[in-house]
Order: structure tokens, then C-alpha cells, then sequence
């Protein structure tokens, strides 16, 4: 619009000046038209020995109607001081401002156009004595100035109209060039606060729009790099929640059964004093078998909390890890047997692995001892260790008892976690920390636990330990 107006105002302040030209133009031709007309009327009568006076005026009509407009070159009318042709050369008697003006002793001009024509009438009366004896006019073609200023006018607003017009349209590139990105980036920075982003295509631009879209690329990959780091301390977070609420509760449940059984044990003790002395002796028996079982639980939470304790609590050496097997499988063999299990130990050559001897000593038979609880009886826990060139070692515990259900697997890790329905581990003195404790042992030892199980075929637990 700015443009626009610009434009509309020098064109205006064109034609003005235009106009105001020919004006000066046909000003300064009329005056040098009547300074002629006056010359050669003067010339006229001096050279005919006349006097300039109304009857002279009128009867050298004719006469001078033809010399005045061979002088001035256009087309020259005579008339009285009343207005009435003088010459029967003189065309019709004008009706314009000139005319009349001139009767009244001044001197005017008019442009007349019609169309492609245009002419000039200049009226300018004859004095004689200080009075008006008649009328000269002289009627001239402006045709050709009046053909010029049109051209002239006509490629002022066709150039202006072409500047606008490539302006106008140089105006909207730029401005899509510039208001298009940083729309489209508007929009980008509002689905981003929306969590939703998408590249902008503006990499390969070298100018200040270019700039923006790396640097919002930049600030936008730091921020989904903060985001990612975020996610994943609070899926850690919630994790560890959950694990923590699991672990209470289930630590809460383990203790507070023998915790039950030796209070109720207790207060019917002192309720019926020592008058039933079988009574008192099974509730001495229950008071001291569940308070053992109490102790067992919290020593098993305190090994626990042990084995996840800092890396320097651990100390490592180099240990002969087929014999360490060997050890485990001959010292579980006496409580085996009570269930009927032979234990078959497959370890291969002698090696020595580095690690804590006594942890994974703990950690074995804890797997051994898990194994022989949840074997069938008349059965076999068979244990292979297998060391690979790389010095990678795996230990391998089968049992061929029940198995443990598909929804059941992910969570035997967990301490205190137990299978609903299930007796034998209760009745066997399971706490449920055995392998939350092996998982624990294996990792500090840079490795890892998986569990393989099928129902009705048994379970095998695969120890794969870091290379020592």
C-alpha cells in the first residue's frame, strides 16, 4: 500500500507538472502571438500611409485578414466593437469567453479539444484613441502538442503502473519467502510444545531463516534428549516403587505369620498356664520352630541387603570354580537324599575363575538348594559348568519337578515372591530370597540369571557369569 500510494502520488504530481507546462507553454505562444498581431497591424497601416481608426479598421477587413494570418500562420477573423464580421473571409461569429472578453477591451485565450483535435482561440481587441474599434481573432491547431501530452501522460502511467506491478509482485516472493518459514516455524514450535515434532525443510538455506530452523533442530534434539533421559528415570522410578512396594509387602507377609503363630502360641500359653502339659509342650515346640524361622528370615533380608551393597564389599580372587561346583553338589547331597534326588555334577577340567569365593559359593547353593526343593522325588538335579574360548562361563542347574507357570517366571526374581498354591515351598523352609539373592551375586560378578521352565518337565536355571 505504501508502494501504491507512492506511486499514485508521482503520478499525480506528474500530470500536474505536465499540465502546468503546456500551460506555460501556450501562455508564452499566445503572448508571442498577440505582440505579432499588434506588430503587423502597425506595419499594415504605416505602410499604406493610414491611420488605425475605425473606418480605416473596417474597410482593410478583407486585407487584413489575409496578411495577419499569412504573419501568424493560422487562421485570422476581423471583427467591429460590436462582435460583427468585418471580412467575408471570417468563419462563424464565435460564442466563447474569448470573444465576449475581448469586446470588453481584455485579452483571453481558450483551448478547445473534440476528440483528436484541439484548438487554441486567442481574441485580443484593436485600440484607436483608448477605444475598442474591434476584434482580432486568431484561432490556432494545437493538435500536435495536445497528441504529444496524451503520449506523454499515457507512458507516465504505464510506467508507473509496471513499477507497481513488479514491485507488487517482488513484494509478495519476498514476502512468501520470508513470513512463509517462519509461519510454518510457528507452527512446528506449537505441535512442538504439543509433544509433537517434525523437521523443518529449511537446513539448506544459508540466510537468518536458515539459522533459525538449525538452531530450533539443535534446541529441539537437546530437549528430546532431556525428555529421553527423563522418561527413563521415571520408568526407573516407578520400577523401583513398585519393586520396593512388592518387596515390603511381601516381606511384611513372610514376617508377620511365624509373628502370628508365636503370639497366639503365647497368649494361649498364659491363658492356660502349665496345667496341659502336651499343649504347653507343642506350643514351645511352635514358639521355638517359628522364632527360628523368624531369625532365618531376617538373616536371608540381611545377606540380601548385603549382596547389593557396594562393589568394594566383594573380594575377588582367583578361585577354582569346577571344584567350588563339586563342593556345592557333595555338601547338598545329604539333604537330597532325604527327598530321594541324586544329585549329578557334570564341571569338566579344573580353571580358575576371579570372583568372591564365598558369594559364589552362596549363590550356588542357593540354586542347588532351590532345585532340590522344587524336585520331584525319585528324581535327578543334574549341574554342568561350561567355559567357552572366550572365557565366558555358564552354569547350568536342572531339577525334573513341576515347573513354574509362564505368568510366574518374570516374577521369581523378586525377593519374598511366592508361587500361589504352592506347599512345598513352605513346607521345606523356603523364605523366597534365594534367587533375588543369586540374581544379585551374578550381576556383581558382571553377569546374568535366566529361568527355563516347562510344566510337568521341570525348571533349569542358566547362570551366565562375566568373564573372570
Amino acid at each position: 500500500m505504501v508502494i501504491f500510494i507512492g506511486l499514485l502520488s508521482l503520478l499525480l504530481v506528474s500530470v500536474k507538472i505536465t499540465e502546468q507546462n503546456v500551460s506555460r507553454l501556450i501562455d508564452r505562444d499566445m503572448v508571442q502571438t498577440k505582440k505579432t498581431v499588434d506588430l503587423y497591424l502597425k506595419q499594415y497601416f504605416l505602410t499604406r500611409n493610414m491611420v488605425l481608426s475605425a473606418g480605416s479598421f473596417h474597410t482593410e477587413a478583407d486585407g487584413l485578414v489575409k496578411e495577419l494570418g499569412s504573419a501568424v500562420g493560422s487562421t485570422v477573423s476581423i471583427y467591429d466593437s460590436k462582435g460583427k464580421s468585418l471580412s467575408d473571409l471570417n468563419g462563424p461569429i464565435p460564442d466563447t469567453s474569448d470573444f465576449s472578453g475581448a469586446l470588453q477591451g481584455g485579452i483571453s485565450y481558450v483551448v478547445s479539444q473534440s476528440g483528436a483535435d484541439s484548438t487554441i482561440s486567442l481574441s485580443s481587441p484593436v485600440l484607436a484613441n483608448g477605444a475598442v474599434i474591434g476584434v482580432v481573432r486568431v484561432v490556432k491547431d494545437n493538435a500536435a502538442l495536445h497528441d504529444f501530452t496524451n503520449r506523454f501522460l499515457f507512458a507516465v502511467k504505464w510506467i508507473a503502473a509496471a513499477i507497481f506491478a513488479l514491485v507488487f509482485i517482488t513484494a509478495v516472493f519476498l514476502s512468501s519467502r520470508l513470513t512463509g518459514p517462519i509461519g510454518r516455524l510457528s507452527g512446528s514450535l506449537k505441535d512442538f510444545s504439543n509433544g509433537r515434532y517434525e523437521p523443518l525443510p529449511f537446513n539448506r538455506r544459508t540466510d537468518e531463516i536458515g539459522d533459525l530452523a538449525r538452531a530450533f533442530h539443535r534446541m529441539a534434539e537437546k530437549i528430546e534428549e532431556q525428555m529421553d533421559v527423563i522418561k527413563r528415570e521415571r520408568d526407573t522410578l516407578l520400577k523401583t516403587q513398585k519393586m520396593s512396594k512388592t518387596f515390603f509387602d511381601n516381606v511384611t507377609h513372610e514376617l508377620k505369620t511365624p509373628l502370628t503363630i508365636i503370639s497366639g502360641y503365647a497368649q494361649t500359653m498364659r491363658e492356660n498356664g502349665f496345667h496341659d502339659k502336651p499343649f504347653f509342650d507343642k506350643g514351645i515346640k511352635y514358639i521355638m520352630d517359628e522364632s527360628r524361622r523368624l531369625n532365618d528370615k531376617v538373616v536371608q533380608i540381611l545377606e540380601m541387603s548385603t549382596a547389593a551393597s557396594r562393589q568394594s564389599d566383594y573380594r575377588y580372587e582367583q578361585v577354582n570354580l569346577p571344584a567350588l561346583v563339586r563342593e556345592v553338589c557333595t555338601d547338598m547331597t545329604v539333604k537330597a537324599r532325604k527327598y530321594k534326588i541324586d544329585i549329578r555334577c557334570e564341571t569338566g577340567a579344573d580353571f580358575n575363575y576371579r570372583g568372591d569365593r564365598e558369594k559364589l559359593r552362596e549363590m550356588l547353593i542357593n540354586v542347588v538348594d532351590n532345585a532340590v526343593k522344587y524336585g520331584g522325588v525319585d528324581s535327578t538335579v543334574t549341574v554342568s559348568l561350561k567355559k567357552t574360548d572366550t572365557g565366558k562361563v555358564t552354569i547350568f542347574v536342572s531339577d525334573q519337578g513341576k515347573g513354574i507357570a509362564e505368568e510366574h517366571i518374570e516374577h521369581v526374581f523378586e525377593p519374598f515372591y511366592r508361587v500361589s498354591g504352592e506347599s512345598q515351598e513352605r513346607e521345606r523352609g523356603s523364605a523366597g530370597l534365594g534367587l533375588a539373592l543369586v540374581k544379585a551375586i551374578a550381576e556383581k560378578h558382571g553377569g546374568s540369571v535366566k529361568l527355563a521352565s516347562t510344566r510337568s518337565a521341570g525348571t533349569q536355571v542358566i547362570i551366565e557369569m562375566g568373564e573372570g
